[in-house]
């Protein structure tokens, strides 16, 4: 088994992708004895981290390369400024797939073919921008449109400075409409504030940068928002995503949250495939708590709340909060179209 030529790229909070893990197998020449020939089978395993054993079980396991591969599998990577949105595609992006590499066109559109069915790690690059790698579920049944966001670097309109922390929401074309929402402490200690489409600088310390309604993202928040000099403040500042309209469910729409830091920290989360009913449901994702000191923690929550229905919204008491529970349901109930 041979792993010189592999990459190991997170996928969610508690897995691990590796790409092209080759192996190579003697097979017996009849006609010479005591020589062989090699065959060579690639494959794509991921891993999942056991905190018990503290190992890396493996999970799933796709053929990538050699005789028997599935490479039915077509993909156009639409690449995103992630604080200015659908209105700015990246050109001249350098995009990776596996040993496969393409450049973004006018429109931000990399385009591949004949690429391994399965999860693949995409990697993505471009000059004044963060690189990123994203996971994404790759089918022969279509083309498959990949959406993915990359932030402006330090130094760059809408780079993260010091004390900042962004989180960059994309998915597919069903759900058409997910939309990000963020609570947080307000400074009487008693209510939260909630920042989403209708109340996008809520608080004063984070910021809606950009909402779509219409399929792929990005949606981003970033806090504190780059418009304001106020410092985070302690508390729990926790994220959710909700399935505001459109066919299909978060589970299946390929969503991913990257949650990023102006350190170079990076999270990323990918919703459970199963638990959602219709539409009208929370994705709870994590949970970033800022100490007295200014020290940050963050847990992954990944919990799903059912039959949220859409309006007006109401802030819980603080101290009535449910830490590490699924977001309170009032927050979501009767969100103007």
């Amino acid at each position: 088994i041979d792993f010189s030529s592999s990459r190991g790229t997170g996928t969610a909070q508690d897995r691990v992708l590796m790409e092209n893990v080759r192996v190579l197998t003697p097979i017996a020449n009849p006609f010479s004895p005591g020589s062989f020939t090699t065959t060579e089978v690639s494959y794509n395993v991921i891993f999942r981290f056991d905190p018990v054993t503290l190992h890396l079980v493996p999970e799933t396991i796709t053929q990538s390369g050699g005789t028997g591969a599935s490479t039915c599998a077509n993909a156009d990577v639409q690449v995103y400024n992630s604080v200015r949105g659908a209105s700015a595609p990246l050109s001249g992006a350098t995009v990776t797939i596996g040993s496969r590499t393409a450049t973004t066109n006018s429109s931000g559109v990399a385009s591949f073919t004949s690429l391994p069915t399965g999860v693949a790690s995409i990697g993505v690059a471009a000059s004044g921008y963060v690189s990123t790698t994203q996971a994404a579920t790759l089918s022969c049944t279509a083309t498959n449109n990949v959406a993915v966001a990359l932030s402006p670097a330090a130094g760059q309109t809408g780079g993260l400075t010091s004390g900042q922390f962004r989180v960059i929401l994309t998915w597919g074309q069903n759900p058409s409409d997910l939309d990000s929402h963020m609570t947080g402490p307000n400074a009487d200690g008693t209510t939260r504030w909630h920042v989403y489409y209708s109340a996008r600088t809520s608080g004063g310390i984070c910021g809606l940068d950009v909402d779509d309604t219409s399929s792929y993202g990005p949606e981003t928040i970033t806090c504190p928002a780059t418009s304001t000099t106020t410092g985070l403040r302690a508390g729990v500042y926790r994220y959710s995503v909700h399935h505001s309209s459109g066919s299909s469910n978060i589970g299946t729409s390929g969503a991913n949250v990257r949650l990023e830091f102006a350190n170079g920290t990076v999270y990323n989360y990918t919703p459970p495939a199963s638990g959602f009913t219709g539409s009208n449901n929370v994705w709870t994702v994590f949970e970033l708590t800022v100490s007295s000191t200014g020290a940050i923690s963050v847990a992954p929550v990944n919990t799903i709340r059912t039959g949220v229905s859409a309006g007006s919204v109401s802030r819980p008491k603080e101290g009535a909060v449910q830490y590490g529970s699924p977001e309170d349901a009032s927050l979501f109930q009767n969100l103007a179209k």
